[in-house]
């Protein structure tokens, strides 16, 4: 019985998946640069649409007339919190637009 209730309490705090998506936070047209980001909580285990991402940053891109887009980094900052103890992440993917 107590490794039932031991294994509830896990499985309740491990968090749930939640679906998210990116959304264009920044972009700068001259330089050619597009930032999309997403936030999650604490408790949550973010499953993120890769491909709806870099649609969205060649679209952007093919809106400059700039035929596609390229990933250059990532950064994960704690928005509600300390890194130690954070209720809130942002995560900020940096998009380069590029000939193919």
């Amino acid at each position: 019985m107590q490794r039932l209730l031991l294994a509830a309490a896990v499985i309740s705090l491990a968090g749930c998946t939640t679906y998210k998506l990116y959304s264009e936070t920044d972009s700068n047209q001259e330089e050619g640069v597009i930032q999309l980001s997403y936030e999650y909580g604490r408790l949550e285990t973010p499953q993120v649409d890769e491909r709806q991402g870099l649609d969205l940053a060649r679209q952007r891109c093919k809106d400059w007339g700039y035929p596609d887009a390229q990933r250059r980094g990532e950064e994960r900052a704690c928005i509600d919190g300390t890194k130690t103890d954070c209720a809130r992440w942002q995560v900020t993917r940096e998009y380069r637009c590029a000939a193919r």
